[in-house]
């Protein structure tokens, strides 16, 4: 097999993030990109409470929420009437809202990182051919000057976007359709008494739709989709009119002042086939593309990333190379059931079905009313309800609590901690070992015999009311992997129990 670096081919969000990951595991790295800059615009524009929760592992959590924006909620209205409001301020999290933080900003984050490890991105470098033989991947590369070079990896990532080279290369087929909306997005100055502040609004107007989130104390983000029965832009620039009408005809309470940024977008459901084609992997755009609704696009691609990240490196120290299939295994699943259910929002908003108008505005305020809903909304939204329990490569053996192998781990708090989490200072690539409620002479046992674990010993009585519900009172064993989730839960005896997902997992 090849020793070379891992080649990582795409510096967006996803690379960068996959490149850090790696690195910080000691897996040596090689990240390339086509383009001659990172992002310049706000594009990507939402930072999810998950993410966050991933940057506080990489160090830069408290850097991005300085330079963003937090929200804490939305709202949803039809016809000017409110249907729906989002509460994301209850979130059992750190950070309880949605950050908004351009990805211009998030990209030099990540950058920032990366490059303090030792990594840098080589721009101007494009993939030009791609062979994969079972025992190494083989890519041809074409330099600025339009020299060639033939480099053999053990692995490659393709995290270069929606019009990916290496899905093509390798021949997977990215599934899906378009979506026949006209979508037009601008970084605008607006006024008025619907222009929003710390919770953003959707607008839904007989088919059409209107989104509007405050950037800046200056700046809105407004996006806005419709059937196309206005007159198109065709080549031409977007100007602040082209804004101000389709506000207007949702008849949104706001004058458009200026432009700072403008473009058209299309917008399409496709899901790659396989996220994986023996030594190379997709994430990101590569592997998944869908409406902007939720604001989950880079969110998802980043935890694709991590979910991988720690795989590689576990195989590369010695575990069962089959731990790798987990990545299309759980991530697949995610990406299907996300683009299920930003298809049906966005068509369900969108529709100009006077019967469907009815029905939806009828049965929306009466379903969020309800408590369970709430939560269910926001955990998909800041994609802390994500989880692997059905995962072949979670254990879990039983046990009191409601905490499950394949959940994410919450950050809980102990008593007299003063709100400081017990993940506050995780920024190894480990697992964390918990040994809830047992002993000390157990956790120094534990830790004796496990290299790329740390082993904390943690008793229900000093956990915050969340943190005992979730935990129980039993002894047992809680394992959490180095992407935030758990992989095992069970008791401490007998040890084959654990012993086999240590082997897994090469925490030896």
């Amino acid at each position: 097999m090849s020793t070379g670096p891992v080649l990582i081919v795409g510096a967006g969000p996803t690379g960068m993030t996959a490149a850090i990951e790696l690195r910080r595991a000691g897996v040596p790295v090689r990240i390339i990109d086509k383009s001659d800059h990172m992002a310049r615009w706000s594009q990507a524009l939402v930072v999810q409470a998950r993410t966050l929760e991933q940057f506080q592992r990489l160090g830069i959590a408290e850097e991005a929420v300085r330079r963003g924006r937090k929200i804490r909620g939305g709202r949803l209205f039809s016809e000017g009437k409110e249907i729906a409001h989002l509460d994301l301020s209850r979130l059992a999290t750190t950070y309880p809202y949605a950050l908004f933080l351009p990805q211009s900003e998030t990209e030099a984050l990540l950058n920032e990182r990366m490059e303090t490890l030792g990594v840098r991105t080589e721009r101007r470098v494009e993939l030009v051919g791609l062979q994969e033989d079972g025992e190494a991947v083989m890519a041809r590369l074409r330099h600025p000057d339009g020299q060639e070079e033939e480099v053999h990896s053990p692995w490659l990532l393709g995290c270069d976007g929606a019009h990916s080279a290496v899905r093509e290369k390798m021949h997977i087929p990215f599934e899906g359709t378009a979506i026949a909306l006209r979508f037009i997005l601008g970084d605008l100055v607006v006024e008025g008494p619907d222009a929003p502040w710390e919770e953003l609004a959707v607008h839904f107007h007989h088919g059409d739709l209107v989104f509007l989130a405050r950037l800046t104390d200056r700046i809105t983000r407004v996006i806005v989709a419709t059937h196309g029965e206005e007159e198109e832009p065709g080549d031409r620039t977007l100007r602040p009119d082209d804004f101000q009408r389709a506000v207007d005809r949702c008849g949104v309470r706001v004058k458009v002042l200026e432009g700072e940024w403008m473009t058209p977008f299309s917008v399409n459901d496709r899901q790659a086939k396989h996220y994986r084609a023996g030594r190379v992997f997709l994430a990101g755009d590569a592997a998944h593309i869908h409406s902007p609704v939720g604001g989950q696009g880079m969110n998802t691609g980043i935890q694709d990333a991590a979910n991988l990240a720690w795989k590689l490196a576990a195989v590369g120290r010695g575990a069962d190379p089959g731990l790798l299939d987990s990545y299309e295994e759980e991530r697949g699943e995610v990406g299907r059931h996300l683009l299920r259910f930003t298809e049906r929002v966005l068509r369900v908003g969108t529709s100009s079905n006077r019967l469907i108008e009815g029905v939806r505005d009828a049965l929306i305020p009466l379903l969020t009313q309800l408590k369970s809903v709430q939560k269910e909304a926001a955990g998909f939204v800041s994609e802390t309800a994500i989880h692997y329990r059905s995962s072949s490569v979670v254990h879990d053996h039983g046990g009191d609590g409601e905490l499950r192998a394949g959940d994410r781990f919450p950050d809980f708090c102990e008593l007299g901690s003063e709100g400081r989490g017990l993940l506050a200072d995780w920024t190894d690539p480990v697992h964390l070992v918990f040994v809830a409620n047992g002993s000390e002479t157990q956790a120094q046992e534990l830790q004796s015999g496990l290299r790329h674990a740390r082993v904390r010993l943690l008793r229900s009585a000093a956990l915050d009311n969340e943190g005992r519900r979730l935990l129980g009172a039993e002894e047992k064993l809680v394992i959490v992997r180095p992407d935030g989730y758990v992989g095992f839960r069970g008791p401490l005896r007998p040890h084959e129990d654990w012993g086999g997902y240590v082997q897994q997992d090469a925490l030896v």
